[in-house]
């Protein structure tokens, strides 16, 4: 498993900074705190930020490495930084620290290819699908997109059909799905003009689902895990067992004049898949 950030961009009080700070070295990671001067001094660490900025991020990303924002953030700083290309975001109470993931998932045996013709958009689900263990690749160019679909393995393909002409990709893509088996996940915005015009290229025969950008990231976040299992809408599940527990009698509702041991059930409510989860709430801002 790789580390979902080399960087920790952050607004917090000294304690609250100092309990991150800890929780990181218990993962194992050596912390530098750093200034835009001095951080690349520090190419073995683990860079932390006290006094961010949107350039910082943007300089840091120029040199691939991943920064994620943990403490108090504007909504319209969040979004300034979301523009410059972060994609990582943890805003949670600090009581919650030992949900603050640090690593991705296992690699899995699935293979995801992008096609959206937007840079920003590409990063972030590149940053969201290898930070649930996905390979993935993003692709600029039509040529080179059915290229890599016909030479390696695809599983799921997305494609943006509002900046894309169907004209033109519809018939390389159709030629493709008679040949190779993948599933496609499309963006489209049904209140657009032409839409009739633009399902009937066929591009519903190559997308089997086409959701709006406006749905597009809650849809995908909900998709994980991608299981068989039944899920419920919060990832959790009940779970029981047999236990043996002390019974009271209590007088005027307070006073206990009797006990025994009994036999009973002991139910809980169990979060399923807690890393999933907490990895997808790096990704919730973009809902």
């Amino acid at each position: 498993m790789d580390s979902l950030f080399g960087a920790v961009l952050t607004q917090l009080p000294e304690l609250e900074k100092n309990l991150l700070v800890s929780w990181l070295e218990v993962q194992g990671f050596v912390i530098k705190e750093c200034t835009q001067k001095t951080w690349k001094d520090h190419s073995d660490s683990l860079r932390l930020f006290s006094k961010p900025t949107p350039e910082i991020a943007k300089e840091l990303l120029d040199w691939s490495i991943e920064p994620i924002l943990c403490g108090n953030f504007t909504t319209a700083e969040k979004e300034k930084y979301k523009d410059m290309g972060v994609s990582l975001l943890w805003e949670k109470l600090y009581t919650e620290i030992h949900t603050f993931p640090s690593k991705t998932l296992p690699l899995s045996k699935l293979t995801w290819v992008v096609y959206t013709k937007d840079q920003n958009l590409d990063k972030h689900l590149s940053v969201f699908l290898k930070a649930m263990g996905q390979t993935v690749f993003t692709e600029g160019n039509l040529e080179f997109l059915i290229k890599r679909i016909q030479t390696g393995p695809c599983h799921f393909l997305i494609l943006d059909w509002d900046v894309i002409d169907p004209r033109i990709t519809v018939p390389g893509l159709t030629k493709l799905k008679s040949e190779k088996q993948f599933l496609s996940l499309g963006i489209k915005d049904f209140m657009k003009e032409h839409l009739y015009r633009d399902l009937k290229t066929g591009i519903g025969t190559i997308s089997e689902v086409l959701v709006s950008k406006s749905d597009f990231w809650q849809v995908l976040l909900q998709s994980f895990p991608l299981t068989e299992e039944s899920k419920n809408e919060y990832g959790w599940k009940e779970t029981q067992k047999p236990i043996s527990k002390l019974q009271f009698t209590f007088q005027e509702k307070h006073i206990p004049i009797g006990m025994a041991l009994v036999e009973s059930t002991d139910i809980k409510m169990i979060q399923t898949h807690p890393q999933i989860q907490n990895i997808l709430d790096l990704f919730r801002w973009f809902t």
